[in-house]
């Protein structure tokens, strides 16, 4: 998944090339997470309707892909925002093979982020510099 790049004003965001409104950009970026987690990331359950903080917001976490993982309601609720690790070792759910799913999935990069140098650079800057091939600059 391509990152999202501010453009213009609040309302549009650059996804794939594709000008979003927020909603839509939002839609995007949670269904792209729960399609990586057809199961419930702590207990298993199919088809996880909730986005849970790896480590909470609450705790420091930030609203990030990689810190967000899907979970069934049950256990986004009772997790709350208790360490992760600490509340899912408590579990009788739990296994090891989740646990390390969770793990390489938290500690991946995070392609959400902007690289710093891009970081320094107006969104016009960043949208005049050439592409390369079928490369978009969000990609390179």
């Amino acid at each position: 998944m391509a990152p999202l790049i501010l453009v213009g004003s609040e309302l549009e965001l650059v996804f794939n090339l594709q000008c979003l409104q927020k909603k839509s950009a939002r839609k995007r970026f949670r269904r792209s997470i729960l399609d990586d987690w057809p199961e419930c990331a702590y207990c298993g359950r199919h088809n996880p309707t909730t986005l849970d903080h790896v480590v909470p917001r609450a705790g420091g976490g930030l609203h990030t892909r990689n810190n967000l993982i899907g979970a069934c309601g049950a256990c986004n609720l009772e997790k709350s925002d208790s360490p992760w690790f600490e509340w899912y070792r408590g579990q009788i759910f739990w296994t090891s093979e989740r646990e390390d799913k969770i793990l390489k999935w938290i500690n991946q990069p995070d392609p959400d982020n902007i690289p710093p140098i891009w970081a320094q650079k107006s969104s016009e800057e960043i949208l005049a510099l050439p592409t390369a091939g079928s490369l978009t600059l969000v990609n390179l």
